[in-house]
């Protein structure tokens, strides 16, 4: 795995980071931002309090997105996977659904404060969506 580690494009996988933060960014405001600020009960005013102590979330999140890029691009050069974005995308949803998804799924069905599930529904779908995103540009790039 340490010849792995030094074989990546650190550049795809800063880039790749970079885009999935935005897919997040996307994901959770124009496309399912109403709902889930329904769902986690969070109003307007929640968020506009909150403006200026947001950096240190945004940092901590693009960092813990860096993380999971990264350890995708570890399984794609793992695997030696080529053949440009479709397969990238498919293997990258199969990791966003079979392992990062089954574990929020684990985790949501401990969580003491019930949530409904169409929330949980917009956090696997996005965590799928996003390795599907990465696995594509980063099979495309090399």
């Amino acid at each position: 795995m340490y010849h792995t580690l030094l074989s990546l494009n650190y550049l795809a996988v800063l880039v790749t980071a970079v885009v999935g933060f935005m897919f997040g960014w996307l994901w959770y405001s124009a496309l399912f931002g109403k709902i889930w600020m329904a769902d986690m009960k969070v109003t307007e005013a929640d968020i506009a309090a909150a403006k200026g102590k947001m950096g240190g979330k945004m940092a901590a999140g693009f960092g813990a997105t860096a993380v999971s890029t990264l350890g995708l691009a570890l399984l794609v050069a793992a695997r030696h996977s080529g053949g440009g974005a479709v397969p990238g995308a498919e293997f990258g949803a199969l990791v966003g659904a079979l392992v990062v998804g089954a574990r929020m799924f684990n985790g949501a069905l401990w969580e003491k404060e019930k949530r409904p599930c169409r929330l949980l529904a917009i956090n696997l779908g996005h965590e799928i969506a996003l390795y599907a995103l990465q696995g594509a540009i980063l099979t495309a790039w090399r």
